[in-house]
């Protein structure tokens, strides 16, 4: 009888256990100005636990204490006016993250961070070597108001955060990552989000293994300056490996006056591993400053890109080249189309000494094949590639001007 008793009180030791571990999901509502017609305030004194008793604050639940699989869940239509979020949560995992995303009809839940200073949403704090991970943040809406600082920032040693179907608006950046030692910043997944209105970069950082997959881009960076890019990677020792772009759209970024003046897609740094894949660039007018997909040095210490594949892109009116490199030994840049209706010049895919530096890698064996360049002005100082790349493998190149740069495979 003792022993059954023991093991009843076993298992309702274990059973307690189990539950105090157990998801939590709470409900928010708040109605700031913007609100949809109908929204319902919460009221921090609820229990949260279901829409018809939601809390209103999200910081009026311990996030970071909360068990692996818990979800935050915020009213459509609601409008919030949010300070800085610290997620650094210990009890996270890729398998069962913290979930914060959207419920009910209408659009998407409105986070309004005037003046923020960092990020609405910082994961962990600066200097901080703890490698929690195991985050999703989809369907809301994060709004800088043209002067909050960031909307994400990744800081230093973090794994598995997602960030998709949201919209991302009106920061000086949209997304920092800052990879540092010893773990880095790594299997991020950014897809389907509109990233816009943003007045310096829409992404900006360092990530490994991570994928930035069927985002929007739009009129990023409103001064022009070639400092600022829709999306700015780099690598050092901590981060810049195994990345993938692919299938996202850059639509009118660093644009003044009607003329792309800066950065689109630009790398820079000690970079391995990296699939750049269909993707498009639009523009309606660039200068000769604004570039394309820009694998290029651009620092005074040594470096290099190994290991890139560049291809099915499509670029449209870019200015002095589509895709400009260098440092980037063996790349591969294959099956991309590029238009330019302009009459300025323009290299469709350009390999060049650039900005070398010493310590750089040198370009050879660089392969460039099936590309497709297309020019309706038929200017003369528009070319498809040009190349100082030893040992190239340079193949297939198609290059139209005139009225054949209209039609079959220049037809858009």
């Amino acid at each position: 009888m003792r022993a059954t008793l023991s093991a009843l009180a076993l298992a309702g030791a274990v059973s307690w256990g189990a539950q105090a571990q157990a998801a939590a999901t709470y409900y928010f509502s708040d109605c700031q100005p913007g609100a949809a017609p109908g929204c319902v305030q919460g009221n921090d004194a609820n229990d949260g636990k279901s829409p018809r008793s939601p809390k209103r604050r999200l910081e009026s639940v311990a996030i970071n204490a909360l068990p692996a699989g818990s979800k935050l869940l915020l009213a459509r239509g609601g409008v919030w006016v949010q300070d800085m979020l610290v997620l650094d949560n210990p009890r996270v995992t890729a398998e069962a993250p913290l979930v914060i995303d959207a419920y009910g009809r209408g659009e998407r839940p409105w986070l309004q961070a005037p003046g923020v200073k960092n990020a609405v949403f910082m994961f962990g704090k600066y200097n901080n070597t703890s490698y929690d991970g195991g985050y999703t943040l989809r369907n809301l809406k994060l709004d800088g108001r043209g002067t909050g600082q960031w909307g994400l920032f990744l800081i230093h040693n973090l794994h598995h955060v997602t960030i998709e179907d949201s919209e991302i608006t009106g920061f000086h950046i949209g997304i920092h990552s800052q990879a540092r030692a010893p773990q880095g910043v790594n299997h991020v997944v950014i897809r389907r989000n509109v990233i816009s209105r943003n007045k310096g970069m829409g992404i900006l950082g360092q990530f490994n293994d991570s994928l930035i997959e069927d985002n929007l881009f739009e009129a990023n960076n409103f001064s022009g300056s070639d400092y600022d890019h829709a999306i700015y990677l780099s690598g050092n020792e901590a981060g810049g490996r195994r990345n993938v772009v692919r299938g996202n759209t850059f639509r009118h970024n660093s644009v003044v006056d009607g003329v792309c003046k800066g950065g689109n897609v630009t790398m820079h740094g000690q970079m391995d591993g990296m699939l750049i894949e269909g993707n498009t660039i639009e523009q309606r007018a660039s200068a000769r400053s604004c570039w394309g997909i820009s694998i290029t040095s651009g620092y005074k210490t040594a470096e290099w890109f190994r290991n890139f594949v560049v291809r099915n892109n499509t670029v449209v009116n870019l200015g002095e080249c589509a895709f400009c490199i260098n440092a980037s030994p063996g790349i591969v840049v294959e099956n991309n189309r590029v238009f330019n209706d302009q009459k300025s010049p323009h290299v469709a895919v350009m390999i060049t000494r650039g900005n070398r530096t010493p310590g750089d890698a040198e370009d050879r064996d660089a392969v460039v094949r099936g590309n497709v360049a297309c020019f309706p002005s038929g200017a003369s100082n528009q070319v498809a590639v040009r190349l100082a790349s030893a040992a190239a493998d340079v193949s297939d190149n198609l290059t139209l001007a005139g009225e054949a740069a209209t039609r079959g495979v220049c037809a858009r």
